[in-house]
């Protein structure tokens, strides 16, 4: 196994953490360690493995900031696992108070071999009450020759009480290029060939745990030659994003019948509908964010956005697009506990597809605003137009309007060398200069507008 056999063994082999990692340094090189320390954080990022070489650390006969030797007969035996001085329970199996009272229990023996009493307690949080009250104590005044290393992924479920006796180490999720490029160093060990953007990849789908990494990655190189994206993409049963942006386009543009054919396709194929779930929501996620950028010079940018997305969600409302996440958000959890995949992801879709169709849904009423608004502003649009010709009169264009117009305070317009009623006496007759009354058609427009309008606007 990959992540067992390339688990770092000394503080230089982390990847990541660097924060962390320069305040360890610090307690080694003062030597000043805590009684008790709480590594939280992303799952396989670190959190058991740099507790271990803290633990090695602390009783090597030759630290350096690095850590430990791991050659001298203190780190041989820890490594090993062939002394009781150094104590790791999985708190996961061995969770109750009668397990905490066997290991309160043996702090009170002086260490037979190593410098101190190490206690390492894995998956910490899953704790029982009682049995985090009974450490409390210990905690709070351990004996001088016990340091505690808690390790846990929910920082949350520890006891608040637990926490501020504690020095608490915070690990976050790492990056893609970190991942990545760790999985290059492993590959390039093993003498493995591979491509790029194979490991970046496998770096996604790690989703920030170095350990899911190398286990996906150690999975994928025993059946290849050369590690290649068509290979992880086929072997991990992962969509083309060409495909979720098809779903989405689908249901922007109400067009079940493609939709429903993809779907199928998707099903068919044996992908993992939640995994399109996410992908979806991935991806609507980032059409928010562009649709947040009020420039759309700068979003059409295909340097910083998907150009093909904001081209598919440029015409729809940002609340619409919350709402198509909020449906597949709820999707993915419906999903998990289904026996029906398929079905409940059709179902969504289609729902998605047709928001009209539910009249007791607030989308309903988000898509009647819009539609309004739109149509508004485009009555609008017409009768400006309207409005402008009403006033300068059919015949001319806007470049001679321009030139010639001539607003007084008296409230007329000087045409030329004419003066011509303004806005109020347009329907009047004009003067004798040569601009004729506006008859008919025009008028006739201009009303059927302003009826259109305030149609629109109490029937909707």
């Amino acid at each position: 196994m990959l992540h067992r056999t390339y688990r770092p063994q000394t503080l230089s082999e982390v990847c990541g953490q660097e924060q962390n990692l320069i305040t360890i340094r610090a307690q080694i090189e003062e030597k000043r360690y805590s009684s008790a320390y709480l590594f939280e954080g992303h799952r396989g990022t670190g959190k058991t493995t740099i507790a271990r070489i803290l633990a090695r650390t602390i009783c090597c006969d030759h630290p350096t900031t690095d850590g430990p030797c791991n050659h001298c007969r203190n780190c041989r035996m820890i490594l090993e696992e062939k002394t009781m001085d150094f104590i790791e329970l999985d708190a996961a199996s061995h969770n109750t108070i009668a397990d905490i009272k066997e290991l309160i229990n043996s702090t009170s023996y002086l260490p037979s071999i190593l410098p101190k009493k190490i206690y390492i307690i894995d998956e910490a949080h899953n704790l029982s009450k009682n049995a985090f009250d009974a450490l409390l104590k210990t905690i709070e005044e351990p004996p001088e020759h016990c340091i505690f290393m808690l390790c846990t992924t929910e920082l949350y479920k520890i006891p608040v009480t637990i926490r501020s006796r504690c020095s608490i180490f915070t690990f976050s999720a790492l990056s893609i290029q970190t991942i990545s490029g760790r999985l290059a160093t492993v590959l390039d060990d093993v003498g493995k060939k591979y491509e790029l953007k194979a490991l970046e990849t496998i770096a996604y789908q790690a989703d920030g745990s170095m350990r899911d990494a190398l286990s996906i990655c150690d999975r994928l190189i025993l059946s290849c030659d050369i590690l290649t994206y068509t290979h992880v993409k086929n072997t991990l049963k992962l969509m083309d994003e060409s495909i979720t942006l098809q779903i989405i386009k689908c249901i922007i543009s109400k067009d079940t019948k493609t939709g429903i054919t993809y779907l199928k396709k998707i099903y068919e194929e044996g992908n993992n509908l939640s995994q399109l779930a996410e992908n979806v929501i991935h991806t609507l996620a980032e059409s928010i964010i562009l649709k947040s950028f009020n420039a759309s010079e700068e979003s059409q940018n295909p340097a910083t956005m998907n150009s093909e997305l904001y081209m598919i969600t440029k015409d729809i409302s940002i609340e619409l697009i919350f709402w198509y996440t909020d449906q597949f958000c709820g999707l993915k959890e419906k999903i998990r506990n289904t026996l029906d995949p398929y079905m409940d992801t059709l179902l969504a879709f289609v729902k998605c597809c047709n928001p009209d169709m539910l009249d007791d849904d607030k989308i309903y009423l988000l898509n009647r605003i819009n539609k309004l608004e739109d149509k508004i502003k485009d009555l609008y649009e017409k009768l400006s137009v309207y409005e402008n010709r009403i006033e300068h009169g059919s015949n001319e264009t806007a470049t001679e309007i321009s030139e010639t117009n001539e607003i007084e305070s008296d409230g007329f317009e000087k045409l030329g060398d004419e003066e011509i009623p303004f806005r109020g006496e347009a329907e009047e007759s004009r003067s004798e200069s040569g601009t004729e009354k506006l008859e008919g058609d025009e008028g006739d427009n201009a009303k059927d507008i302003f009826s259109e309008l305030l149609e629109t606007f109490f029937t909707g």
